[in-house]
């Protein structure tokens, strides 16, 4: 466990890095943002999740590298909703049609305070104040970080003084096999359904079969000619009740042969192949440049614009309810029969 300062956030705070692992597999998390900057596992020489290599690129952090992003990620139409009867306007970033992932000054774009590390486990706290980005109530979140056998274990906590909007989500790019590209990544999604969107991203209103679209990972199939066909920046409807830990998604490269399970208990994800992500080589925690399609962003949370859609799974948070993201991602070396693929 290796903890160290790294950078100055814009107040004036000390940003934090903590390395956690074991032999098998080490994290490097940093405070700003509560980012997942660095994933690495034994025998494998490369980052497996896109990232800044200088901590402090992620104060400007566009693509939201490996951060905790709330307290309402993706979508909110315009900006607007109603909480409790009242309707509110939602901080929207400069020339930004919808409210996106909790605001410009989110949870991605604060420095959390570090509450404790060990040699496997990291855990730290920020509080979103009653008004910030538009949202009624003081937010308290807490996300720990711990590394098991083979496995990055993520939990979110949440609690509220006021009735608000709590839906939280982990913004993780991976890429399994150091190419920079999806060329030989193969995915699946355990869902049946998906949103379709409009132009700017937000959900028509209903679930759509995913049969017969270039959006049925029902069966493990190739990533990259997909997203050309059918861009993917979608959530997958996996349930309308969340609570229960249960399979999302596989990820695998036959170059590498990594393997990697995505386990939730978030009602959606939301896949995203990084279509607008452009980053110089000297800046990337690769040392080469990042574009379309260098990872894959698997996106544990709930159902976008879920606030102005009542057919959809409720994000609001009561003060006497806490919220509650527990999320794995587990690894291996196995990949699926030729035929599967």
């Amino acid at each position: 466990m290796n903890v160290q300062p790294c950078a100055i956030a814009p107040d004036g705070s000390d940003i934090v890095s903590v390395t956690i692992g074991d032999h098998l597999l080490q994290a490097t998390v940093i405070s700003f943002g509560a980012c997942l900057q660095d994933l690495r596992l034994r025998n494998v020489d490369y980052p497996l999740v896109l990232g800044y290599a200088d901590a402090a690129d992620y104060i400007g952090n566009a693509s939201y590298f490996g951060a905790v992003v709330g307290r309402n990620a993706n979508r909110i139409a315009h900006g607007r909703c109603a909480i409790s009867g009242q309707k509110r306007h939602l901080t929207k970033a400069d020339n930004d049609q919808h409210q996106l992932h909790g605001g410009p000054k989110g949870s991605s774009f604060r420095n959390w305070q570090l509450v404790s590390a060990t040699t496997n486990q990291v855990v730290l706290q920020d509080r979103l104040p009653h008004g910030h980005m538009g949202y009624p109530g003081n937010l308290d979140v807490q996300v720990t970080y711990t590394i098991e056998p083979h496995v990055l274990d993520v939990q979110i906590e949440a609690r509220t003084d006021q009735t608000t909007l709590c839906n939280f989500a982990l913004h993780n790019y991976f890429n399994l096999d150091n190419s920079l590209t999806l060329t030989d990544h193969f995915l699946r999604v355990f869902a049946a359904t998906y949103l379709p969107t409009d132009l700017s991203g937000i959900p028509l209103g209903y679930e759509a079969n995913v049969c017969n679209t270039g959006y049925d990972y029902r069966q493990i199939k190739p990533v990259k000619h997909q997203a050309i066909q059918a861009p993917l920046d979608h959530n997958f409807c996996i349930s309308r009740a969340p609570g229960k830990m249960r399979a999302l998604a596989d990820l695998q490269s036959c170059s590498s042969g990594l393997h990697m399970q995505v386990l939730s208990t978030e009602a959606g994800l939301q896949v995203y192949d990084a279509a607008h992500v452009c980053v110089a080589a000297e800046k990337s925690l690769h040392g080469r440049s990042y574009s379309a399609l260098s990872g894959l962003a698997l996106e544990p949370q709930g159902w976008p614009n879920a606030v102005n859609q009542s057919e959809f799974p409720n994000p609001i948070l009561h003060p006497s309810k806490v919220y509650f993201q527990h999320t794995r991602y587990k690894f291996d070396t196995k990949l699926d029969e030729p035929s599967a693929i």
